[in-house]
């Protein structure tokens, strides 16, 4: 795939081109100075270093290995006598400006000499990164072998925006071998990317070995799938030690995440008496969240816990350590006398504050070993932990959460982080386009804001799949992270990112789309009586093909060409061609035209900021929603209501409304137990005309998209409609995440 969709745009980018056109580097330096000339790297020239600076001489061993181990055999020395002006290479720290910071470099080349400062180690190494990308992309092959490479002439003033800047490695819906997560280690040092956040435990899998409780891997390290296959895996201590030691060659640091209270099925299938029921479970061969969590009564969880986060501060030299905290339902814990009796004890008000109870008594005791904790924004709900670090994740509202409780917070919203979430969703440019500073900061506490994450969740990407979800998107995000906005254009980065590829392409990286393949924009003309589909394909060297009839688009449907003008109810699938062959998947959207599209909504609850529909129009865009709940047209809303009201303009006659929701029981999206349905001439006196309820034979599982709908047999006209969906209330008790607030999905209302 990645050969069909990018081959014509790499013949651009090959090292034919002028000197000034190659300098192409992610993440782009501060600034970049260019200079007639190139300085030519073969066995002649000489790095030096001074050996007794093991910041320097580090760096500097690292790159002569790099070279050599391409044919190139540069000699390496500790001392320098006089000013060397021919064939060298100088690492020092002479004259850097201490404004560089830690992670900072200079790079001056010039065509007989080439000068590295750095003040730290981290500056070092990144400018040999630096140096790398500015070799030919195929210097990173494995089998390129060449006597020598010649760089540009130039001069480069860098440093990062961030202290943060990381990538969050699932292990544990899918385990990944040792020797792929060492390759992402390398993918992230490559890209000036300094954190790997491992997640090591989860309800699907415990994934790092504990020698105090050996069931941990003996039974939760493995799943049995419902065909009686058996899943899984773990990292032995002697593993998570050569990959830490891997990664502190390359300046990245590994930060564990060992979850607690919740997302803690694996350990507790290994340890039953851990719970609040201690009845024995299995591990988790599903998604989601599940309600058997951490005992907070049982003070032997705490002994657990602290047993096995004393054997993980020895494996991981990183000064934090991250607990997880989210997704953790408390039903449990409200059915539990262990836990009711720790209430009591602690005098504390609700359940949340148990969690901040829970997570400080562990904090403080990983206080004592030297380390701060980390933990997902649910950890903010009953008061900051103790001295805990905040991941927002929920949106750039917990950020400042975070910073309102004067809380270090490391950011990384699903609105642009998440990268299991599919392209069509999150593309490059939105990726581009996060801050992680959230609007309206406080100057003051600006250094709060450490930096961000990008996520890899894996329920749904087994690790042949990862390289595909992470790149190019990866790119946007080390960019973002380490360049200041006032340096970032999109359309330029894009630029550097398609020369990219090459570089891609030779480390072995699989890499996917940088948009969906087809992109969907309607547009409501101006008497609501049509909608205006443009497709839009996402790569220069595609062609679309699609059909309104509900057809499979073939290599023979129509051929896009210029908007779509629909003016009934219509299903468009489409897909994209290269060469008369479909690339990637059929898109589909369906469009509505009724009385309603396009007139004016009021909302009577605040939409979630995850889950916006595309605005606060989108009940009445014209377009119906798809199984999916993350496409981008469903409007959603948490523990509450869902209240709208559309002025149609005029008082006239109502035959008929329907109003669409999405029910997808593991994500906690439930049908709204009822929905009454209003009418008024005036928007300030409404009368009754419908209650419509849930039907009672719908599946309470799986995904499904439901319509309540009627048609009015009596005279009723109005001007204002107002639908009010009834909220179903907690996850019931047969639910894994049971008392935790449901979610109402609502796409379009059709009012004829």
């Amino acid at each position: 795939m990645r050969n069909v969709l990018f081959a014509p745009i790499l013949l651009f980018g090959f090292w034919s081109c002028s000197r000034t056109q190659e300098v192409r580097l992610i993440p782009k330096p501060v600034s970049i100075e260019h200079v007639n000339g190139e300085f030519k790297i073969d066995r002649n020239a000489i790095i030096y270093a001074d050996r007794a600076d093991s910041s320097l001489y580090e760096s500097a061993s690292y790159l002569v290995t790099l070279l050599n181990q391409k044919g190139i055999g540069c000699e390496l020395k500790s001392s320098v006598e006089g000013n060397p002006s021919v064939n060298a290479i100088l690492f020092t720290r002479t004259n850097c400006p201490d404004s560089l910071g830690t992670e900072g470099y200079l790079i001056n080349v010039e065509p007989n000499r080439v000068t590295i400062k750095a003040n730290q180690s981290a500056g070092f190494f990144y400018a040999a990164q630096t140096i790398r990308q500015l070799m030919p992309p195929d210097f990173e092959k494995a089998d390129f072998k060449a006597n020598s490479v010649s760089i540009p002439c130039l001069k480069i003033v860098d440093k990062p925006r961030f202290a943060w800047r990381g990538l969050n490695l699932d292990c544990c819906r899918h385990f990944m071998t040792k020797d792929f997560v060492k390759r992402y280690i390398d993918l992230l040092a490559y890209h000036k990317m300094n954190v790997l956040h491992w997640h090591l435990t989860e309800d699907q899998g415990w994934r790092i070995e504990i020698k105090k409780y050996p069931k941990l891997t003996e039974v939760g390290a493995w799943r049995t799938n419902a065909d009686g296959t058996v899943y899984g895996g773990f990292y032995t201590q002697d593993d998570i030690r050569e990959v830490v030691a891997y990664a502190s060659k390359r300046h990245v640091m590994v930060v564990p995440e060992i979850e607690m209270p919740g997302h803690s099925v694996a350990a507790l299938a290994a340890y039953p008496h851990l719970s609040c029921t201690g009845k024995p479970l299995a591990v988790e061969t599903n998604w989601g969240v599940f309600k058997d969590i951490y005992c907070a009564g049982n003070d032997s969880t705490f002994l657990f816990l602290q047993d096995v986060l004393s054997e993980v501060v020895e494996l991981f030299p990183s000064p934090y350590i991250h607990l997880g905290g989210d997704e953790a339902p408390k039903y449990r814990w409200e059915n539990c006398p262990k836990c009711k009796a720790r209430l009591r004890k602690e005098k504390l008000s609700n359940y949340e504050e148990l969690q901040r109870y829970f997570v400080s008594r562990v904090a403080k005791f990983l206080e004592t070993k030297g380390k701060t904790i980390i933990g997902w924004d649910e950890i903010l709900e009953g008061g900051r932990p103790h001295n805990a670090i905040i991941q927002a994740w929920r949106g750039m509202d917990r950020a400042a959460e975070a910073l309102s409780a004067n809380a270090p917070v490391i950011v990384s919203p699903t609105s642009h982080c998440y990268f299991d979430y599919p392209v069509e969703v999150i593309n490059l440019e939105k990726v581009y386009s996060f801050n992680p500073i959230p609007e309206s900061t406080d100057s003051a506490k600006l250094c709060l804001v450490l930096g961000g994450e990008c996520n890899m969740w894996t329920e749904h990407a087994p690790q042949e799949t990862v390289d595909s979800k992470v790149f190019p998107r990866m790119l946007a995000i080390a960019e973002v992270l380490w360049t200041f906005p006032k340096d970032r254009n999109y359309e330029e980065f894009l630029n550097r990112v398609r020369y990219h590829y090459s570089r891609l392409n030779a480390l072995g990286v699989t890499f996917g789309f940088e948009q969906s393949a087809v992109e969907f924009k309607s547009t409501i003309c101006n008497d609501s009586k049509a909608i205006v589909i443009e497709l839009i394909k996402g790569q220069d060297n595609l062609e679309i093909r699609y059909t309104t009839n509900g057809d499979e688009p073939t290599a023979k449907s129509l051929l896009y060409r210029k908007p779509i003008t629909l003016t009934q109810t219509s299903t468009v699938r489409a897909a994209a061609f290269s060469n008369g062959v479909k690339v990637g998947e059929v898109f589909e959207r369906s469009f509505t035209i009724s009385k309603s599209i396009g007139k004016p909504i009021e909302l009577g609850f605040k939409p979630s900021e995850k889950y916006m529909g595309g605005g606060l129009q989108a009940l009445v865009d014209g377009r119906l929603g798809t199984p999916k709940y993350n496409d981008g047209i469903w409007q959603a809303v948490q523990g509450t209501d869902l209240v709208a009201t559309i002025d149609l303009g005029i008082d006239q006659p109502i035959g008929s409304f329907s109003i669409g929701f999405l029910q997808n029981i593991p994500s906690w999206i439930f049908l709204p137990a009822r929905l009454d349905v209003f009418i008024s001439s005036d928007n300030v006196t409404f009368t009754q005309i419908a209650q419509l309820e849930k039907p009672k034979n719908l599946k309470e599982e799986g995904v499904l998209l439901y319509r309540y709908n009627a048609i009015l047999v009596n005279d009723i006209r109005g001007r204002y409609i107002r639908f009010v969906a009834h909220n179903p209330g907690p996850c019931p008790s047969w639910h894994p995440a049971s008392g935790s607030p449901t979610w109402l999905f609502a796409d379009e209302v059709v009012v004829e």
